[in-house]
């Protein structure tokens, strides 16, 4: 009698403690910076009118103007940004790869180091890297933009 009493205890135990879990699938980031879910956002849309007509940016990110730069020369350009937002690294790395070919940039190299995302794309003479960094709610986005072939200097005769 002592064991079928102990057994309906336990069984009712455990049914209060399934009753309060959560069996629904998470993505819980691995940098183990924090344990919250995060949604994935694989829809992310470009500004309208970016810092750079030809790179987009997602919507909600903001340029960091304290730590950007870029420079125009005759047939080169050097573009040095940085953007802060608030969506998922793999968001973000989704992104890029849907619409930088739509500017006519062709991914060369796409690579995942210790965290961090950071794809390599081309566009006719020129290299673009952008570094994809930070958790899911402190997202910055790193762009390196530069012409790679040699300039033609008009020689006068």
């Amino acid at each position: 009698m002592k064991y079928k009493r102990k057994l309906a205890i336990v069984c009712a135990i455990a049914v209060v403690l399934l009753i309060g879990c959560d069996f629904s699938p998470k993505r819980f980031e691995t940098s183990g910076e924090s344990s919250q879910q995060a949604p994935l956002n694989l829809d992310l849309k470009p500004q309208r009118q970016p810092p750079i007509p030809d790179f987009p940016v997602p919507v909600g990110f903001r340029l960091d103007e304290k730590n950007s730069r870029d420079y125009a020369l005759a047939a080169a350009r050097l573009v040095d940004h940085a953007y802060k937002g608030k969506e998922d690294k793999l968001s973000v790395k989704k992104f890029y790869e849907r619409q930088m070919p739509i500017n006519r940039w062709t991914l060369t190299t796409a690579m995942f180091v210790q965290g961090d995302v950071m794809l390599d794309f081309e566009k006719e003479n020129e290299r673009c890297r952008v570094s994809i960094t930070g958790g899911n709610y402190n997202t910055e986005i790193k762009v390196r933009l530069w012409t790679s072939a040699p300039l033609q200097v008009p020689t006068h005769e």
